[in-house]
């Protein structure tokens, strides 16, 4: 019995394996995410460079403050997809039926509403309009990330490549119009706005051939609750960043939005390109997970929690007061400033969603903990930011964000220092005999029937065999 395996362990680990992208897909799939945050990042530059500071300021304090829309209307979706679809043997497309139907009803509802306040913008000049369009832009950006990632979930990585290289050309070739054409903010957007549907549009028969109908009624259930759980953690930070362009936009430094958006642009190459980096492995990493040790995932995870929420308050109020200290020192320019600063936060922002990353693909329990923690650094950002910003502008919507993760990771650990699974008493650890019990010799003939019943149950019923039919 030594040499033997059960039956699925070996299916098990090649499953896991072969869930771990490629090297050559990891590239291909990593060039065209990067390909689209460069392709934004120079195109507002050229932007600013097109327009002055006036017009980009009211574009870029529209595309700020909709960036939540993105979120919110994906709500987990693509997440969720890879999380559960991998673990699915029959009843994946079922999964993608609900997905789907749920990212185009989200879609669906942020457009009716965005388009009913474009229709009814109070003054009927461009800059009353160019806030509703950034937001239907936006909502069918988080749109297009959900179909893109239930392309991914069936294997299709190439779609995936292929509709980051065309939203590249689309933004860049927008950023050319403006140059060459004089378009103006709202025009820009409806560009892209154009594009995205265009391209969202052609994603959809493809996975409308991979769905299936009818769906469970509780497998629809348990995919949307999953969902949004995952979304948690997402929409809490699109949403604080969200809330801190609002506020600066209402303060006496709202001349520093467009400084803050292209702070969010440059550090969304990094930290997205980290985020998708985690998302490929999500596959992988949540079946592997799904089977850890539960003290293993206490002392690595859950017990890195506090360490990290109290060298980020360290780290934080000493990387304020050194761009401070720079600012007055060297006279540094607001935007250098922000960049600074943000700079220094960075290796928090990764700590913290590393984390975060972990506790929403190991358990239930650690899913619900980490999204309940993400909803309470929102609210700290957005608290610390109705204090901060006014005094400080974009510098305190940063030390914001960063006082928002601080508290995302200190909930999280307070949720779960008791255990990241609750005990099971009746298969707690038992304390080791001091010496070994020699069972009383049985004769064959004595077996109980209960046993014998249950033998032969086992022999005859293959769903006592561990096989999943």
């Amino acid at each position: 019995m030594s040499g033997t395996k059960e039956p699925g362990s070996a299916s098990a680990g090649a499953s896991t394996t072969s869930l771990r992208p490629r090297a050559g897909v990891l590239l291909s799939l990593l060039a065209g995410r990067t390909a689209f945050r460069l392709a934004l990042l120079g195109a507002n530059a050229a932007l600013l460079a097109s327009w002055g500071e006036g017009p980009y300021e009211h574009y870029a304090r529209a595309m700020g403050t909709a960036q939540v829309l993105t979120t919110i209307t994906s709500l987990g979706i693509e997440k969720c997809a890879l999380k559960l679809v991998p673990r699915a043997r029959r009843t994946g497309p079922q999964l993608i039926t609900v997905f789907l139907a749920a990212a185009l009803l989200l879609a669906s509802a942020a457009a009716i509403w965005l388009g009913c306040a474009t229709l009814y913008a109070s003054d009927g000049r461009h800059l009353g309009v160019l806030g509703p369009l950034a937001g239907l832009y936006a909502a069918l950006l988080g749109l297009n990330m959900v179909l893109v990632g239930l392309c991914r979930a069936l294997g299709r990585n190439r779609a995936d490549v292929v509709n980051f290289a065309v939203l590249s050309v689309i933004v860049l070739t927008g950023a050319g119009g403006a140059a060459l054409l004089e378009w103006g903010p709202v025009a820009f957007t409806g560009w892209l706005l154009g594009g995205t549907a265009l391209l969202n549009l052609a994603q959809l028969p493809a996975l409308h051939r991979a769905a299936s109908r009818p769906v469970r009624r509780d497998l629809a259930r348990q995919a949307v609750a999953t969902s949004l759980l995952m979304a948690a953690g997402d929409v809490a930070a699109s949403g604080a960043v969200s809330v801190l362009f609002a506020v600066l936009a209402r303060s006496r430094h709202h001349d520093e939005s467009g400084h803050l958006y292209l702070m969010v642009l440059a550090s969304s190459v990094l930290l997205n390109v980290f985020g998708y980096v985690m998302r490929l492995f999500q596959p992988h990493v949540s079946l592997t997970l799904r089977s850890a040790d539960p003290a293993l995932l206490d002392r690595r995870v859950v017990g890195r929690l506090l360490p990290v929420a109290l060298w980020g308050t360290v780290w934080t109020a000493a990387a304020f007061a050194l761009t401070r200290s720079a600012e007055r020192a060297a006279g540094l320019e607001p935007a250098v400033t922000v960049l600074l600063l943000y700079l220094l936060c960075v290796p928090l922002f990764f700590a913290v969603g590393s984390l975060h990353y972990l506790l929403e693909n190991a358990t239930a329990g650690t899913l619900r903990a980490t999204a309940v923690a993400a909803l309470a650094g929102l609210g700290c950002a957005a608290a610390l930011g109705l204090l901060l910003v006014p005094l400080l502008g974009a510098l305190g919507a940063v030390t914001a964000l960063a006082a928002g993760e601080i508290a995302h990771a200190l909930a999280a650990w307070l949720l779960l220092r008791g255990g990241s699974r609750p005990a099971a008493p009746a298969q707690g650890p038992a304390a080791p005999p001091e010496r070994p019990e020699r069972p009383e010799p049985v004769a064959p003939h004595a077996l109980p029937l209960e046993t014998a019943a249950v033998r032969a149950e086992s022999a005859t019923d293959p769903t006592r065999q561990g096989v999943d039919r």
